[in-house]
């Protein structure tokens, strides 16, 4: 604020002052102090055109206000307590210094242009003193972020929401401006909050584990998984999958979830790591923690080809079958033959047949594959016979006698899962920001899961064929059953594979009139209630990570909603509630007159993250990781931006056409060669 702004709003102030009392002022009249101001006096319209209170003249080199050569007011006020943009200050003895010598101040001069009419009642919202951010907009801002709302459209959505851009006293900067507040302010204590957040979670929540790890004060690497997640890997543990995503968190941590498959055929989290990079030894810590923390290994673990990746599950999982992912290695067949052969359908058909055949054995696959390479001239090609050497990490037929083992045979499901969490993250993450993302969508997985099994409790199966005249499929299968022990045995390995006895079997079953399945063959892992419903429970807000305030907040809008529910179909009831909470509007406003407005933006930022965000950071943020295959992280330029920087390229001067352009005589417009050169093409 310049100084002559200064004097504006202090000769304003001082007028009106004057324009209210009852003592007449004139040209010239001192005042001995600001409080003498209220005892003005409005007789004379005119008298208040000038009003003269000239400071001690002697006093100019002595840091008082003064007059300078140019008849200017210039006020002076201390370092301390320059009034800054939107600050507001009671008196104005809080905004200037008065003489001490006289203890005396000398309205200099009044200029009728800085009067102007008073604001309307309609018009406050507008006016920048009344832009201010209520405490539900303040969170609405941050919850708005756990699904990937930006500040802005936080701001349209609560405009809408309270019927109108007129309804809502904060404006879109005043959105941005908290957000950039929240983010500068919790950006250098990221870490430390989030850490602190976790275990605050563990020492307060049943079987909740979290473990984390240091690299001279920065945070390296952490594992968590809460008392749902340990259940779900207690009973689905028989085959897992695990792939890193990047862009979740400003930092460039990997962010590495765990998935399985529920009884419902659904993919679930049973853990989730954040790593500071791609090396065995950053995997062999969180595949430790993983395994720390659910006591047993699974049956089978999915993952890509990361040599890194593969080296830790062979030295942490020992006796876990490690199984590639054969979306990954088919992916890349394109770029690894010859290019007659990709767009050839026969050599493609042929190939898919092979390798995604789950009911060859081992054996004919090798002898196909051999015939396969001989046919289509093949056998030099080094990268097929890699993949060949490799054929028992991920060709379907060297897995047929691991249970289960036809739940997953690529990284899709932890690729939905990936594209899942995607939803909810962004690549400006801070680190507490993405553990709100990680909490929304996990709550959305289990509500899901719950949704399923209150479902399936509640219902029974329909029969798709319920009379006895129940269809066999086309192809048939050699099936041998044992009637005393009631043991089936299939050569399709269906059972096997996925856990559910086939078609066959259930044709056995109906001709040798067993009414019910046999025991054995239901296994716990699909039965109705292998995880009580009560583990599913919606307990994402973690109310004992937040603050008592922010927690009051939210059983305050809780039971408003409810009130309005309860009455909103009887008019009278609802008119009812008005009036007493336009009541109780006026009881805490008499209590309470603005103190919201004042609450410092960290206080409430640590009640809307439910951690003390303290001075002395122990925890440092990482500094921005460089995953593998992130390049020079160079952005596209636009047609436009290589336009732009053509034409600050300096010109030269073309002999062709004798002008200083960006082009010389053999590519100049004017050079015959250039001009002749597509017909010369044609000839």
């Amino acid at each position: 604020m310049s100084s002559k702004e200064y004097e504006d709003i202090c000769s304003s102030y001082l007028i009106d002052k004057a324009k209210e009392s009852s003592q007449n002022l004139t040209i010239g009249n001192s005042l001995s102090t600001l409080d003498d101001v209220d005892k003005g006096s409005n007789e004379s319209e005119d008298s208040f055109n000038v009003l003269t209170i000239e400071p001690s003249k002697s006093t100019f080199n002595n840091g008082t206000s003064y007059i300078n050569q140019d008849d200017v007011y210039i006020p002076h006020v201390a370092a301390d307590i320059i009034p800054k943009k939107r600050q507001i200050v009671s008196t104005l003895n809080e905004g200037i210094e008065i003489n001490a010598a006289t203890n005396k101040i000398t309205v200099y001069a009044f200029e009728d242009a800085h009067n102007h009419p008073l604001t309307e009642f309609n018009e406050e919202n507008i006016c920048s003193p009344n832009h201010r951010l209520s405490i539900f907009d303040q969170e609405l801002i941050v919850k708005a972020s756990t699904i990937n709302i930006g500040a802005t459209k936080a701001h349209k959505l609560r405009a809408s929401l309270k019927g109108g851009y007129d309804n809502l006293p904060a404006t879109k900067n005043d959105f941005k401006n908290f957000w950039r507040d929240y983010t500068n302010i919790v950006g250098p204590n990221d870490a430390q909050c989030v850490v602190d957040q976790l275990i605050i979670r563990r020492d307060n929540y049943q079987n909740f584990n979290f473990q984390y790890k240091l690299d001279d004060d920065v945070l390296n690497a952490m594992f968590w998984v809460d008392e749902t997640g340990r259940e779900n890997y207690s009973k689905f543990s028989d085959v897992i999958s695990m792939d890193a995503i990047y862009r979740t968190n400003r930092y460039n941590m990997i962010f590495v979830p765990f998935t399985a498959i529920n009884n419902h055929d659904k993919t679930i989290n049973v853990g989730a790591g954040l790593i500071s990079d791609e090396t065995i030894e950053s995997y062999s810590w969180l595949l430790e923690a993983f395994l720390s923390s659910h006591k047993k290994k699974p049956t089978m673990i999915l993952s890509d080809m990361d040599a890194a990746l593969s080296c830790s599950i062979s030295k942490v999982f020992q006796g876990c079958t490690h199984r590639l992912c054969m979306w990954h290695i088919m992916s890349k067949m394109p770029s690894k033959i010859e290019a007659d052969l990709v767009s050839n359908s026969d050599f493609k058909k042929r190939i898919n047949q092979l390798v995604w055949n789950m009911n060859i054995k081992p054996s004919e696959f090798e002898n196909k594959w051999d015939l396969m390479l001989n046919e289509f001239h093949l056998k030099e090609n080094k990268w097929l016979a890699d993949m060949f050497n490799k054929r028992d990490k991920w060709i379907p037929s060297y897995f047929r006698d691991i249970p289960m083992c036809g739940l997953m045979k690529t990284t899709s499901r932890s690729e939905s899962s990936n594209s899942f969490f995607n939803v909810f993250s962004s690549p400006t993450n801070l680190l507490v920001n993405f553990m709100f993302n990680f909490d929304t969508a996990l709550s959305k997985q289990r509500y899901e899961q719950k949704r399923l099994d209150i479902a399936s409790r509640d219902s029974s199966p329909q029969l798709l064929f319920p009379n006895e005249n129940l269809k066999i499929e086309k192809h048939a299968s050699l099936v041998s059953f044992d009637a005393k022990d009631e043991t089936i045995e299939c050569e399709c390995l269906y059972f096997t594979f996925f856990g559910i006895l086939c078609s066959h079997a259930f044709r056995i079953l109906i001709d040798y009139d067993i009414p019910m399945i046999p025991e054995k063959y239901i296994l716990d892992r699909w039965r109705k209630n292998i995880v009580d419903i009560g583990f599913q429970k919606i307990n994402q807000k973690w109310r004992v990570c937040s603050t008592e305030i922010s927690n009051l907040l939210q059983d305050a809008t809780s039971f408003f909603e409810k009130c309005v529910e309860s009455v909103i179909h009887d008019k009278e009831k609802l008119q009812e509630l008005v009036n007493s909470l336009q009541q109780l509007s006026e009881t805490c406003g008499k209590d309470v007159s603005t103190r919201s407005t004042s609450i410092p933006i960290k206080d409430v930022i640590e009640n809307i993250i439910g951690v003390p965000i303290s001075s002395d950071v122990k925890i440092k943020v990482p500094n921005e990781i460089k995953t593998k295959g992130s390049g020079k992280r160079s952005r596209i330029k636009s047609a436009a931006e290589k336009a732009i920087a053509k034409s600050l390229k300096p010109k030269r001067k073309c002999k062709g056409c004798n002008q200083l352009v960006n082009h010389d005589v053999r590519n100049c417009p004017l050079n015959p060669s250039n001009v002749l050169r597509p017909f010369k093409k044609h000839q």
